[in-house]
């Protein structure tokens, strides 16, 4: 029986930390587009994994996708993390999300070079589903302007 209820209970634990990513960062999910560039992010629920996955792409002489980065957004250890892998040999890089609200959050890794914060905001304009993502550090911003494109 106590083996039982202890299996209940991962499992029940397990489908709310899914249900909290969709509830808590469900606005990410789809196509976005980088304003004035040929450059997306794609996002997806895997529920196998219990995470949000996303990758980052740009179209190159209109038929060429070059993958420029992966980006896991998870629940561990009682928080959740934004993991980016970007293209190259340097592997993921965790950014513990340190704040979030229904449409934004903010991840944080001191540890990391550049960046050390990254922050993401939902917004609904002109009948647009808008994207604002910053990377930050070491007294440098770099703002990106997405659209959802579907």
């Amino acid at each position: 029986m106590k083996i039982i209820l202890t299996l209940a209970i991962g499992i029940a634990l397990s489908a709310n930390q899914l249900f909290a990513q969709q509830k808590e960062f469900g606005w990410l999910v789809g196509t976005w587009k980088l304003k004035d560039k040929n450059a997306f992010e794609h996002w997806v629920y895997r529920e196998k994994e219990n995470v949000l996955y996303g990758i980052s792409y740009r179209i190159k002489n209109t038929a060429d996708t070059v993958v420029t980065e992966e980006i896991t957004l998870k629940f561990q250890d009682n928080s959740f993390y934004y993991i980016p892998d970007v293209a190259g040999v340097q592997g993921p890089v965790p950014f513990k999300i340190t704040q979030y609200t229904a449409v934004t959050f903010t991840a944080e890794n001191p540890a990391h070079d550049f960046p050390k914060i990254i922050r993401y905001k939902f917004i609904q304009q002109g009948g647009e589903d808008i994207n604002e993502a910053s990377i930050e550090g070491n007294g440098k911003v770099i703002s990106y302007t997405f659209v959802r494109v579907k």
